[in-house]
């Protein structure tokens, strides 16, 4: 099969440190014969808002390139933690004592990680008059952090879980972003790191074939698109990718469409060659791929 699509790059207007430019992006798409792509910069909460403007004017000042779009992946919030930056009220949450002083560390780009209060409501920290404003004609819903959970396997699942369904019953969502990705990081002992070898990946396996099944009964009834995200495919722990793509080959099975992502954060655009050739292995089709249920073309 051939890939004609790819819904999920950043440019370098995103907040997570991504550097390609929409130039880059447009060439390379181009290059590799897509029909549609689009640029999905992250929006965990409103603070991050200044980004997606700016990434808004870049994207209209490039001028119409066809089959071109401009989109956006947005995380699950809570309201508590929106609230919190709606106010400006977050400094407390990121202060550490450096010699017997408060010093003020970080600042809330991936939304307050910490104290907040553990099942609150969720939320996404966007309206419909910042979609039409924007001109956002698209949204990737991902789950990239819990939310206060307790660190460990079934408590990280159930949140994962409980985040993916409120993304796949939300209006404003058209596609489930790289399903459970971040799951081996966060259900780790060591968070604060960069060593494969501290990420938990058995932890896929834990995750009960009930909420498989709820997630795809929900992207099925919702018409909703799943993510087939290049972590997905190239998983470093082979038996987990083979793990992973069983599970979208059971989604498959039971209807779900899906979209292909590179995901891309830094530049040069990935030869997609061997994403295809796998594919293509796993028995997918061009026919299992579709376009945003809400885009206009």
């Amino acid at each position: 099969m051939l890939l004609k699509q790819d819904f999920h790059i950043h440019t370098h207007c995103s907040c997570d440190s991504a550097n390609a430019s929409i130039a880059e992006i447009v060439q390379a798409c181009q290059s590799a014969g897509y029909e549609h792509f689009g640029i999905s910069d992250h929006l965990h909460t409103k603070f991050n808002m200044p980004d997606v403007e700016i990434s808004r004017r870049e994207f209209l000042e490039y001028g119409e390139v066809k089959g071109f779009h401009f989109g956006l992946e947005i995380s699950c919030a809570t309201a508590w933690e929106c609230e919190k930056i709606a106010k400006r009220d977050f400094a407390s949450c990121f202060t550490c004592e450096v010699n017997g002083r408060p010093f003020q560390t970080m600042t809330p780009i991936d939304g307050i990680m910490y104290g907040g209060p553990k099942n609150g409501p969720l939320m996404l920290d966007i309206t419909q008059e910042d979609v039409d404003r924007l001109g956002i004609e698209y949204i990737i819903g991902g789950v990239h952090k819990p939310n206060y959970t307790d660190q460990n396997p079934k408590d990280m699942i159930d949140d994962f879980f409980n985040q993916s369904c409120f993304m796949l019953n939300h209006e404003l969502v058209d596609i489930l972003a790289h399903p459970w990705a971040g799951l081996a990081f966060w259900s780790s002992y060591n968070i604060v790191t960069h060593d494969p070898a501290d990420l938990n990946p058995e932890v896929f396996l834990l995750i009960p074939q009930e909420y498989w099944d709820e997630l795809a009964h929900l992207m099925v009834t919702n018409n909703k698109l799943a993510e087939l995200n290049r972590c997905n495919l190239f998983n470093p722990n082979e038996k987990m990718a083979h793990f992973l793509m069983e599970k979208m080959i059971e989604w498959k099975e039971k209807g779900v469409k899906f979209t292909f992502a590179t995901d891309l954060h830094k530049a040069p655009y990935p030869d997609t060659t061997k994403a295809s050739e796998l594919l293509t292995k796993y028995g997918f089709t061009e026919d299992d791929f579709a376009l945003p249920p809400r885009l206009k073309i």
